[in-house]
C-alpha cells in the first residue's frame, strides 16, 4: 500500500517529507551532538540521554572475553539473556578457549576478517548511533542514495588513485553481487530474439558467481557462454565480458580480451592492501564493494561507476524493481567508515598500510612453507611499483592459488580435505582440479590453522625425497649450493667455474657494479644494452632451482659414440618436438631435426647445404634490411666457393638471377616485426629464434622447409650454445649432417643432457601459474620493460620506437600486448645523424644501425639483460629525453 502511494502521488509525499526533514534537521542541529566527535560531544552535552542505553549495551557486549578466538555481538544469540561468544573455526567453549582436536582449517570463503583488528583499534571514530526513527521513510530528499556517501566514495577513489570517477554516474547496490546481474541486464539488447541475445563470458579461472548468477536468472536477453578463449575468433557480436582485476582466484591484473565486447570490470580487489596500483582504472563499467576495501562484508554494500547514461538509467530501473535501493542504515554506516579511512590515509593508521602489511606477512610465510618442498606450488607474483605507496611493493594477495604438483594428486582440493584443510577447488573456477584456492582474508586463527595443517602435507613430500640417500653426488651438490648461496648484493652472481680468490669463488658483477659483493655502484658508468644476452630469464630458473639442476657423473658420456645416435639424444629430439607442439609455434612432424652448437653454427651449415655443388653456379645469399649482422659477417668470413654475400633482398626483386639463399628472421632482429620471404623461387632459411610467446604473439605455427631455433632465446641459456633446425628435404638434411661431422662432430652430450632437463621443466609448467610458465613469466617481464621504455621515449619528440600493436596469440588464447626483445630506437632530431654515437655520449652502449645495413639514425637497445642493465638504461636515457623537452620549452616560450 505504501509503495502504491509513493508511485501515485510522489510530489505530495516528497513535499511532506521535505518539510519533515527540515524540522528534524533543526531539532538535531539544536542539540549539537549528531555525528560530533567525542571531544566536541563532551563539551556540549553534560551527560548522554537517549543514546546512553545503546552505548552501554554496545560497550558491555564488546567487553565480553572470548579468549581472543571469537567475538560477542549485540545481535548475537543469548544464553539466559547474556550474549554468547561466536567462536572462530576450531575453537569452542563458553569463552572460545577450547581448541578442538582433528578440526579442519577453513580457508574456503573470502570473509575479510583480517581487517577486524583495524576497526577495533578505531572503535570510537567508527562507531555509529542509530536513532529509533532514523530514515524510516521509503524515500528521502536525496531519494535512494546518500549524496554525502556518493561524494565520499569519489573522494576515496581520488585519494587512493585506483579509479577515474569524475566522468561517470554512480549507483549503489546490496553488495557487488546485486550489481552483477543489474549490469548484465542493462548491457543486454532490448530485443529478446535469439539473434540479439548477449553472450556472457569470462576468462578462466573466473569468479564462479558470474556463471551461476547468469544461469540462475536465465534472462531472455542474455545467456552464459563460458570462457572467452572459445570465442576469440568468432564472428558473433553482443558479448558481455566479465573482467576481474585483480582476478579471483589467482590475484593477477587482467584486461578485456574480446574486441568490441561490453566489459564489466570487477575491481573488488583493486585496492592497495591487495595489489599494486599501477594506474587508475578507467573502464566504462566498474564495480567495487565495501567488503574488500573496509572488510564489512555483511553490510552488503557495493557500487558501480557507469559511463553511459542509458546503461545507468537501466541499472537504476533494475534497482527500483529489485530492492528499491540499499538500506539507508547501511549507507550511514558506510559513510562513517569511509570518513575514518579518508582521515587516516597516508598516516600511521592508514587502513591500506595495515591491510597490506598483514597480507604480505601471511603470503611470505605461506610462500616459504610451500616452497620448502616440490609437492605444491603457488601462483607467481612479483613485486610491482604502486602509485599509492610510491614504491615497489611485495605481493599481498587475497588468495593463494595452490597447485598440486605430484602426478598422483589429481584433485588438489581433495588432497587438502584429507589433510584437514577446507579450500575451494579449481573446477569451481573452471580450472584444472590440480588447483585449489586458499583464502588469506580470514582471522589469524584461520591462517595459523592453515599453516599447521599444511606442514604435515609438505613434510610428507620431503620424506619421500629423503628416501634416496646421497653418496657420490653429495660433494658436488654441496659445492653447487655453497657457491649459489654467496651473496653478490643482487647485482651479480657466483659460478662454480668462476675465478677464485684464495680458493673462494668471486662475484661476477653486473655492468656498473663492483666490489667483492658487487655492492658498489660505479659513477659515470655506461648502460650496456648492446648484446642480446637473455639474462631476463635468470630469475625464472632460480625459482625452479630444484627441478632444473643436473648432476654430471665423472663418467658421463665419455665415448665419441652412444647407442641412440652418434651426435643426438633421441630423448631430447622427442622433447623438442613436444615443446613445439605444446606451444603451437611450428609444424615439425614431417621434418628432419638436426642439432648445432647454437643457431650460429647452423647458419653456415645451412648456407653450405643449400648451395649448388657445382662451383660455377654460385648461390647469392641475401637478407631483408635491417637484418642480423651475423648473416653477412659469417658468409663473407667462410667465403665458400658455392656461395657469396649479395646484400639486401630489395636490390634483387626484379632480377633474373636464380640460386638465391634468403635469410628471413621472424620476428626480426632488430625491429621485432614478423617477416616472410620476398624473393620467388629462393631457398629460404627461416630464423625463428624469437618466435616464442614471451617475445611475440603466435598467430599460427610456422611451416617453412628450413627453420632454425635456439635455446638461448626460448629458455635464456645462451652460454650452453645449443640450437636446432628442422629440414624438409632429405638431401639438405644429409648435407647438414655432413657439415656437422667435419665441423665439430656434433654437439656436446653434456649440453644435450642439460637441455633435456631444461625442456622438461618448461613442458611441465606450460599453462600453469604466470611465473610457473616460462612464457608467461618472460612475457610479463618484457611487456613491463617495453611499456616503461615506451612511456619514457614518448614523453619527448627526440626519439621514436618501432610501432608494435597488440595481437591475438594462439598460445595465450587472447590479444596480448607487445613484449619485444629489442627496442629499435630512432633519433628524430636533424642534428642527431648517428644515433648510436648520441647514446654513447649519453652513457648508453647500443648497437648502431649500420651493423644491420640500416640508417645510422637507428640503433638497437637490448631489453633482454638483467634488471640492473634495464634500470641503468632508463636512468641514462632520462637526461637525453629531458634535454629534448627543454629545447622544446625554449622554442615555445620565445
Amino acid at each position: 500500500m505504501e509503495e502504491q502511494l509513493i508511485r501515485e502521488s510522489p510530489t505530495k509525499i516528497y513535499l511532506t517529507l521535505f518539510y519533515l526533514s527540515l524540522l528534524l534537521n533543526f531539532f538535531f542541529l539544536s542539540q549539537h551532538f549528531f555525528f560530533l566527535p567525542p571531544s566536541r560531544l563532551d563539551s556540549t552535552v553534560s551527560e548522554l540521554r537517549w543514546t546512553r542505553r545503546a552505548a552501554e549495551e554496545a560497550e558491555a557486549v564488546a567487553a565480553i572475553s572470548c579468549s581472543g578466538h571469537g567475538r560477542a555481538y549485540v545481535d548475537g544469540v543469548l544464553d539466559n539473556g547474556r550474549p554468547t561468544c561466536e567462536c572462530n573455526t576450531c575453537y569452542t567453549g563458553a569463552d572460545c578457549s577450547v581448541l578442538l582436536s582433528n578440526c579442519s582449517a577453513d580457508v574456503n570463503s573470502g570473509d575479510p576478517l583480517f581487517l577486524e583488528p583495524y576497526w577495533m583499534s578505531h572503535s570510537s571514530e567508527s562507531a555509529v548511533v542509530f536513532s529509533g526513527w532514523h530514515r524510516m521513510s521509503y524515500a528521502t530528499t536525496d531519494r535512494y542514495q546518500s549524496i554525502e556517501l556518493e561524494k565520499h566514495i569519489r573522494y576515496l577513489h581520488a585519494a587512493v588513485g585506483n579509479a577515474i570517477t569524475h566522468d561517470k554516474y554512480l549507483v549503489f547496490g546490496s553488495g557487488s553481487t546485486q550489481l552483477l546481474n543489474a549490469l548484465v541486464y542493462a548491457l543486454s539488447p532490448e530485443n529478446s530474439s535469439s539473434a540479439a541475445t548477449a553472450s556472457v563470458v569470462a576468462t578462466a579461472p573466473y569468479y564462479a558467481m558470474y556463471k551461476e548468477q547468469t544461469n540462475l536468472f536465465n534472462g531472455r536477453e542474455y545467456e552464459w557462454k563460458g570462457v572467452t578463449s572459445k570465442w576469440m575468433n568468432s564472428n558473433k557480436t553482443n558479448f558481455i565480458e566479465f573482467v576481474t582485476s585483480p582476478n579471483n582466484p589467482d590475484s593477477l591484473l587482467r584486461d578485456s580480451v574480446i574486441a568490441h565486447s561490453s566489459v564489466i570490470y570487477d575491481h573488488a580487489y583493486y585496492w592497495p592492501h591487495f595489489t599494486a596500483i599501477p594506474a587508475p582504472a578507467d573502464g566504462d563499467v566498474m564495480i567495487f564493494t565495501v567488503s574488500k576495501v573496509s572488510g564489512h562484508a555483511s553490510s552488503r554494500f557495493g557500487w558501480a561507476f557507469i559511463k553511459d547514461e542509458n546503461v545507468y538509467n537501466k541499472v537504476l530501473n533494475y534497482m527500483q524493481y529489485n530492492s528499491m535501493g540499499v538500506s539507508r542504515d547501511t549507507q550511514m554506516r558506510i559513510l562513517k567508515l569511509f570518513k575514518v579511512m579518508l582521515e587516516n590515509i597516508g598516516g600511521d593508521e592508514d587502513i591500506f598500510k595495515f591491510g597490506f602489511n598483514k597480507l604480505r606477512k601471511r603470503w611470505q610465510r605461506l610462500h616459504a612453507l610451500v616452497n620448502s618442498s616440490s609437492r605444491f606450488s603457488l601462483q607467481q607474483l612479483s613485486p610491482q611499483y604502486c602509485t599509492y605507496f610510491e614504491n615497489i611493493r611485495d605481493p599481498s594477495p587475497a588468495y593463494a592459488w595452490l597447485k598440486c604438483e605430484n602426478e598422483e594428486d589429481v584433485d588438489c582440493e581433495e588432497v587438502l580435505t584429507k589433510g584437514g584443510i577446507i579450500s575451494r577447488g579449481g573446477m569451481i573456477f573452471e580450472a584444472s582440479t590440480r588447483y585449489t584456492r586458499l583464502s588469506l582474508l580470514k582471522t589469524d586463527d584461520h591462517f595459523e590453522m592453515l599453516l599447521q595443517k599444511l606442514k604435515p602435507l609438505v613434510a610428507s613430500s620431503k620424506e619421500n625425497h629423503v628416501k634416496i640417500k646421497l653418496s657420490w653426488t653429495r660433494d658436488a651438490a654441496e659445492e653447487a649450493e655453497t657457491v649459489a648461496a654467496i651473496s653478490c648484493s643482487g647485482h651479480g652472481r657466483v659460478y662454480v667455474d668462476g675465478v677464485l680468490d684464495n680458493g673462494r669463488p668471486m662475484c661476477e658483477c653486473h655492468t656498473c657494479y663492483t666490489g667483492a659483493d658487487c655492492s658498489v655502484l660505479l659513477s659515470n658508468c655506461s648502460a650496456d644494452v648492446d648484446s642480446g644476452d637473455p639474462l631476463f630469464l635468470e630469475p625464472y630458473w632460480m625459482s625452479h632451482a630444484s627441478e632444473s639442476a643436473v648432476v654430471f657423473s665423472g663418467w658421463h658420456r665419455m665415448s665419441y659414440h652412444a647407442t641412440d645416435k652418434y651426435f643426438q639424444s633421441v630423448e631430447l629430439e622427442k622433447h623438442i618436438r613436444f615443446l613445439h607442439a605444446a606451444v603451437g609455434n611450428a609444424i615439425t612432424h614431417d621434418k628432419y631435426l638436426v642439432f648445432g652448437s647454437g643457431s650460429t653454427q647452423l647458419v653456415n651449415a645451412l648456407v653450405y647445404a643449400l648451395s649448388p655443388e657445382n662451383a660455377s653456379s654460385v648461390a647469392s645469399v641475401v637478407a631483408n634490411a635491417p637484418y642480423y649482422g651475423l648473416y653477412k659477417g659469417q658468409t663473407e668470413l667462410f667465403n665458400g666457393r658455392q656461395y657469396e654475400w649479395k646484400g639486401v633482398t630489395s636490390k634483387w626483386m626484379n632480377s633474373n638471377k636464380t640460386n638465391f639463399i634468403e635469410f628471413v628472421t621472424s620476428p626480426n632482429n632488430p625491429d621485432c616485426l614478423l617477416y616472410d620471404s620476398v624473393l620467388d623461387h629462393s631457398s629460404v632459411i627461416y630464423d625463428h629464434a624469437y618466435y616464442w610467446p614471451h617475445f611475440t604473439a603466435i598467430p599460427a605455427p610456422v611451416d617453412g622447409d628450413v627453420m632454425i631455433f635456439t635455446i638461448s632465446k626460448v629458455s635464456g641459456h645462451a652460454g650452453s650454445r645449443f640450437g636446432w633446425a628442422f629440414i624438409k628435404d632429405e638431401n639438405v638434411y644429409k648435407k647438414v649432417l655432413q657439415y656437422m661431422w667435419f665441423n665439430s662432430m656434433g654437439v656436446s652430450r653434456d649440453t644435450q643432457l642439460r637441455m633435456l632437463k631444461i625442456v622438461k621443466v618448461m613442458l611441465a609448467n606450460i599453462g600453469g601459474d604466470d611465473d610457473g610458465d616460462i612464457f608467461k613469466f618472460g612475457f610479463d617481464k618484457l611487456r613491463r620493460r617495453w611499456q616503461r621504455l615506451q612511456a619514457l621515449v614518448n614523453s619527448s619528440s627526440r626519439f621514436s620506437l618501432q610501432q608494435l600493436s597488440p595481437q591475438y596469440c594462439t598460445y595465450f588464447e587472447k590479444i596480448r600486448d607487445p613484449s619485444p626483445a629489442y627496442a629499435w630506437l630512432k633519433c628524430e632530431n636533424e642534428e642527431d645523424v648517428d644515433c648510436a654515437e648520441v647514446l654513447t655520449k649519453g652513457g648508453i652502449i647500443s648497437r648502431g644501425g649500420m651493423i644491420f645495413d640500416a640508417s645510422t639514425r637507428y640503433t638497437r637497445l637490448s631489453l633482454l639483460k638483467t634488471d640492473d642493465h634495464f634500470e641503468m638504461l632508463l636512468q641514462k636515457l632520462k637526461p637525453l629525453v629531458a634535454s629534448s623537452k627543454e629545447n622544446h620549452v625554449k622554442i615555445s616560450s620565445f
